[in-house]
């Protein structure tokens, strides 16, 4: 497995570990947190979509905000 080295604002490193519980990994829900954008992303290619990140991270947001109302 690879192990890239990436540098990280301070904030967002303790946005990610505020959201981390008892053994949780810090390594892995990194490593998700990649996968569910690439995932996205590529979702959003197959459907010609094209968006800024910030464009995507709020179309995202409203998806998922209407996915809970529906509920």
């Amino acid at each position: 497995m690879a192990r890239p080295s990436f540098s990280v604002d301070d904030e967002l490193l303790e946005r990610v570990d505020s959201r981390l519980t008892y053994g949780d990994n810090r390594s892995a829900w990194l490593r998700d947190a990649i996968e569910l954008k690439l995932g996205i992303v590529e979702e959003l290619d197959e459907a010609e979509i094209e968006l800024t990140d910030e464009e995507r991270r709020e179309f995202v947001v409203e998806a998922v905000r209407e996915a809970i109302e529906n509920e």
